[in-house]
């Protein structure tokens, strides 16, 4: 679903690329979902991509193409009919996943878990890199302690946007006033000591980042042991960092989301109008713990110059996994909490992704 949009279009090339799977491009725009397909059966051969019309405010049009699908992924730019487009699998008898980061998913999602889990039929979310990285190199980085104690998840982003339900999940996130991180043996709400200056690396430098909630982090500390748990997400250039963001706080004290549309306009025109040079994204994981009686900390940054490729790596990755039975959950499950982790990331570097790793002594 939305298979032929910016994310889109870059997840149906991974799936020709990196899997045996075919595929079914599709949306609302029938020509346009047609005009990738045929293209991409030009680039990769056995002609395995197909493409059909299935607009989700219209669930007729999703039975047909669905039925013969094994797995939906929705990768629409709206969430307004997650609902309907889950159940439409489920009656479909395949599968769903999505990368959508609003948080609000999750219980909608929820509602329609017990379904799917006594069909025996997966309803997978926060896939991508934002969400779902996260979740995966918290995880990963578990394996270097025997104490755990603590895990910081940063990510920045250099890249314009246009208009779009992409660019509204983004300002939600900077006006999220119910941001939390997990310390003490509980999640609090982010306070300003929880912003912070992280260094992101060439070609983004430091950038300042500011905490976020993930639901897939939910669960973690009880996992791992973990004793600190946050992530952050910082901002595009100085326009977002110094008048986009503090106005989203400002309105996000009044009202959850109040303003987003007129500051979705002002996110687009700053991130066309002051965008540096080449575009390029990161996760950084920064985690400490003890290990054989050492202090030990460690380091790993993901990186790209493409961030709707960075998106579609991890999808890849998941389904790498999917396809060949590893992922044996049903119902509602997060994406980075049901791959491995090791293996994830391997794929990751295959597909181009940047992955470097430090660890020494903390």
């Amino acid at each position: 679903m939305g298979g032929y949009g910016g994310a889109g279009s870059a997840i149906s090339r991974a799936i020709l690329n990196y899997t045996n799977a075919d595929l079914i491009v599709a949306g609302r725009r029938e020509e346009e979902a047609r005009a990738l397909a045929e293209g991409l059966n030009a680039k990769f051969p056995g002609g395995r991509a197909a493409w059909a019309r299935a607009d989700a405010s219209d669930p007729a049009t999703l039975k047909e193409p669905f039925g013969r699908a094994d797995l939906v992924i929705d990768a629409a730019t709206t969430v307004s009919f997650v609902e309907e487009t889950a159940r439409a699998a489920l009656e479909a008898r395949a599968d769903y996943m999505d990368i959508h980061y609003p948080q609000e998913v999750v219980p909608v999602l929820a509602a329609v878990a017990p379904e799917a889990e006594a069909a025996g039929f997966n309803l997978v979310t926060q896939a991508g890199f934002l969400p779902g990285l996260p979740s995966v190199l918290v995880r990963w980085a578990g394996a270097h302690f025997s104490d755990y104690s603590r895990a910081r998840v940063s990510v920045a982003m250099r890249s314009d946007f246009d208009p779009g339900g992409a660019v509204d999940e983004f300002v939600g996130t900077l006006g999220d006033l119910s941001a939390e991180v997990f310390s003490d043996g509980r999640w609090r709400r982010a306070g300003r000591s929880d912003v912070r200056k992280v260094d992101f690396g060439p070609p983004l430098g430091t950038k300042t980042s500011y905490p976020i909630t993930l639901a897939e982090m939910r669960g973690l500390p009880e996992e791992l042991g973990v004793e600190e748990l946050s992530i952050s997400i910082a901002g595009l250039n100085w326009f977002v960092d110094y008048v986009v963001t503090p106005l989203a706080f400002s309105l996000g004290k009044v009202k959850r989301g109040f303003g987003r549309r007129p500051l979705a306009r002002l996110m687009v025109f700053g991130s066309k109008r002051f965008k540096e040079p080449g575009e390029a994204v990161a996760a950084i994981l920064e985690a400490e713990g003890e290990k054989e009686g050492e202090r030990v900390a460690v380091r790993l940054r993901a990186s790209h110059d493409d961030v709707y490729e960075f998106t579609a790596m991890p999808v890849t990755a998941f389904l790498r996994q999917y396809l060949d039975g590893s992922i044996k959950r049903q119902g509602l499950s997060f994406m980075g909490r049901v791959v491995e982790p090791v293996r994830f990331l391997k794929d990751l570097e295959e597909m181009g992704a940047k992955v470097e790793v430090e660890v020494r002594e903390a």
